[in-house]
């Protein structure tokens, strides 16, 4: 346990992280460099929303992400439209605790806890306990046995239209050239992502301990000189 933290603290860390814990799923097909980027105890940030469903069948991906998450917005209550994926959505600038990789008949699953974003330092140094009980332990045991299971069953035939699968295509916390983006954010939200972070936050009871600070990047050096002793 990281005693840099007051037993306050930790009691808000923990209640935000494991109140109303619930599983998510999310597959993808990805090539195996970039599942190979993601590694057990490595913590990263996601720039951008992720939408999640609330049910799977057998992973015809190459990737399952399982989310074990206390805020995931439970969006398709208000939207029909995507109900039929019981669809649910974790913030942007979220971040997540690789728990466990999991092969299995040549998938791979990636298990990820939702952690709040001023907590990132406390999961760096402490595994999850109740008592003796390593919880992390617990959740790794139920998320392969999840897998295991799933695997025995149909594919979800919802999960598996155009749409949801474009929704889903992409990796978790990884840009355009599939780097991890950088751990705090450097920018605001876009005001057009504005109001879904809004009712994300609203409908997930989220709080203070998940606002991640934005931090400035480095000043561009002025290259002015160089171009005058050019011309």
């Amino acid at each position: 346990m990281d005693f840099a933290y007051t037993n306050d603290q930790i009691e808000e860390i923990l209640n935000w992280t494991l109140s109303g814990l619930t599983m998510y799923y999310r597959d993808s097909e990805l090539p195996a460099d970039v599942i190979a980027k993601y590694q057990v105890g490595h913590i990263f940030r996601s720039q951008t929303f992720v939408d999640v469903s609330g049910f799977a069948g057998q992973l015809t991906k190459s990737c399952r992400f399982i989310f074990a998450s206390s805020k995931a917005a439970p969006l398709y209550k208000v939207n029909p439209d995507i109900e039929k994926w019981q669809q649910h959505t974790i913030n942007a600038d979220s971040y997540f605790k690789v728990l466990d990789i999991y092969q299995k008949e040549g998938k791979t699953q990636l298990f990820l806890l939702h952690i709040p974003a001023k907590a990132t330092d406390f999961f760096k140094s402490t595994v999850l306990r109740l008592g003796d009980d390593n919880l992390e332990e617990q959740f790794i045991g139920k998320a392969r046995a999840s897998l295991d299971q799933k695997m025995q069953m149909p594919p979800a035939p919802a999960l598996e239209e155009a749409e949801w699968v474009h929704r889903t295509e992409f990796p978790i916390g990884l840009d355009v050239k599939n780097e991890f983006f950088p751990m705090q954010p450097t920018t605001p939200l876009l005001p057009q992502a504005a109001p879904l972070a809004n009712a994300i936050r609203k409908m997930t009871n989220d709080t203070a301990l998940n606002k991640a600070a934005i931090v400035e990047p480095p000043a561009v050096k002025d290259t002015g000189r160089f171009w005058k002793k050019m011309f």
